[in-house]
């Protein structure tokens, strides 16, 4: 695989790991790479410090050896008494040799610092580090001139100093304890820098899991949302974090997006109800306009198919005509009133007081339908409603002209307004012979007339009352018992008054 293709693969493999694992090795890396540099930090400072300090000790030892002691070429015991298992002392004469002649105290080591008068003249009197000639230990080497030796001692007088010396003098200390001293500290920066590393993931992924719970929440409603809890919200948090942006920003949308799918929903309830609404209204009015149409069509071929027939009949006929045709017209006329009612548009209010508009109902009834009893009650308070006074009007009259179809002569139909704390209230009562609970269950609805008292109408009086009152704002409805009456109870809000 090409260099790019790994590349690739190693980003593809990144971007698929989880948050919370890319966060805690992120974490992990930094403090390895600080605990890394520490402990190298350390280790070099160790060993800078450490060498420095025997360069110091053995230039010291070097240079404050008294002559005397120096020549051990003969007699080991006249060399300086040092420790013979951390130091060794050399002394390198110039025989004409590569290397020169080398003598070291104590003798006979078999892991001497393998170095030669060529490294010494190189080194320039600094110390050195050399291998032992086992392979395997190290030695830290300091190589002085053989003038120079011994010149702070007390009795070093470079006037009076006399006797050979040799070219080097060297002194030399063994490592060893110095390089236990730093793999021991290795390993412990190891063992410390893996504890810590655990601990610290441990922890880690604790705390970026406590850290990421919001965006958890944030995905589980995001879950919900999409299963069609549209109502759901983000918790709220400081807005100050990120997190808290986040949520804020994301309920702002969310609240957008529910607004969006309710008035969807809402349209498209709507519209289904709409449709379906026609569609009942299509087989309403079929079923209704079918009677009167079927009634003309017949006595338009009876007068068609008897040229013969007498004059008094003839008229007879056409009087029925007239009158089917008149019936749809009435019926056609309640149906686009109701369709108008169905749109939904706004009403034009004006302040009416429905005791004034009672009582001129009232009285108008009661010179038209004189085989009844008509009586008009009122609290007396202003009962001012904002409503379309030709509609509260009509639902008067729909309401009285029902009351006066369905009960017998002499029946008392009686209209009451009162105003209280929870609007106004108009009743539309008669003693009659009242309803049964189905009958009275279903009585708004458009064309439905009960069997128990024929025909009479079209069945969309009530229909209308119950679209006007609502169009309105308010509510209607019936009580009614069998053999006690019916009251017909409208409520709408008040308007307060000036």
């Amino acid at each position: 695989m090409s260099r790019p293709g790994i590349a690739q693969s190693i980003r593809d493999r990144w971007d698929r790991t989880p948050l919370r694992v890319r966060l805690t090795a992120a974490v992990l890396v930094l403090v390895a790479g600080s605990l890394l540099l520490i402990s190298v930090s350390t280790i070099l400072a160790l060993h800078s410090y450490f060498l420095g300090t025997v360069d110091d000790e053995l230039e010291s030892t070097l240079l404050k050896t008294s002559p005397s002691e120096l020549d051990f070429s003969e007699d080991e015991n006249s060399a300086p008494q040092l420790r013979p298992n951390q130091y060794i002392f050399s002394a390198v004469y110039d025989d004409g040799t590569a290397g020169g002649n080398r003598l070291d105290h104590p003798r006979d080591r078999s892991d001497v610092p393998v170095f030669d008068l060529a490294q010494l003249e190189a080194a320039e009197g600094n110390a050195f580090t050399a291998l032992g000639a086992d392979g395997t230990t190290r030695w830290r080497v300091l190589g002085v001139v053989g003038s120079m030796v011994g010149s702070q001692s007390p009795d070093f007088d470079p006037e009076t100093q006399t006797g050979e010396h040799a070219a080097y003098y060297v002194l030399s200390y063994k490592l060893t304890h110095f390089d236990k001293t730093v793999a021991g500290l290795v390993w412990v920066d190891l063992l410390i820098g893996a504890g810590v590393l655990a601990g610290l993931a441990a922890l880690g992924v604790g705390l970026v899991r406590a850290s990421l719970s919001p965006l958890r929440q944030i995905e589980n409603t995001a879950a919900m949302i999409a299963a069609g809890n549209y109502s759901r919200r983000v918790p709220d948090r400081d807005p100050g974090t990120e997190v808290g942006r986040v949520g804020y920003a994301i309920n702002s949308m969310l609240g957008k997006i529910e607004s969006t799918v309710r008035a969807r929903e809402y349209s498209e309830e709507r519209a289904h109800d709409s449709e379906q609404r026609m569609r009942e209204f299509i087989a309403d009015a079929s079923h209704e306009l079918r009677t009167p149409l079927t009634s003309v069509r017949g006595y338009a071929e009876l007068v068609r198919t008897n040229p013969n027939m007498p004059e008094s009949e003839r008229q007879h006929y056409i009087g029925q005509i007239e009158e089917a045709a008149k019936r749809m017209g009435l019926l056609v006329g309640d149906l686009l009133h109701l369709a108008r009612l169905g749109q939904e548009r706004p009403v034009e209010t004006e302040p009416v007081d429905l005791a004034v508009l009672g009582h001129e109902a009232v009285s108008a009834h009661a010179v038209t339908d004189v085989d009844h009893q008509f009586e008009f009650k009122s609290s007396g308070r202003p009962a001012i409603v904002a409503a379309d006074r030709a509609r509260m009007r009509q639902v008067l009259d729909n309401l009285l002209s029902n009351a006066v179809r369905h009960t017998p002569t002499g029946t008392l139909i009686t209209v009451e307004v009162a105003a209280d704390e929870d609007g106004v209230r108009l009743n539309v009562a008669d003693n009659g012979p009242g309803m049964d609970p189905e009958t009275a269950e279903r009585v708004f609805e458009r064309f439905y007339r009960s069997e128990a008292v024929g025909h009479a109408g079209s069945g969309l009086g009530l229909a209308i009352v119950m679209a006007i009152v609502k169009g309105h704002g308010g509510t209607v409805e019936v009580q009614s018992t069998p053999g006690e009456g019916t009251v017909f109870t409208v409520k709408l809000a008040a308007e307060p008054t000036p």
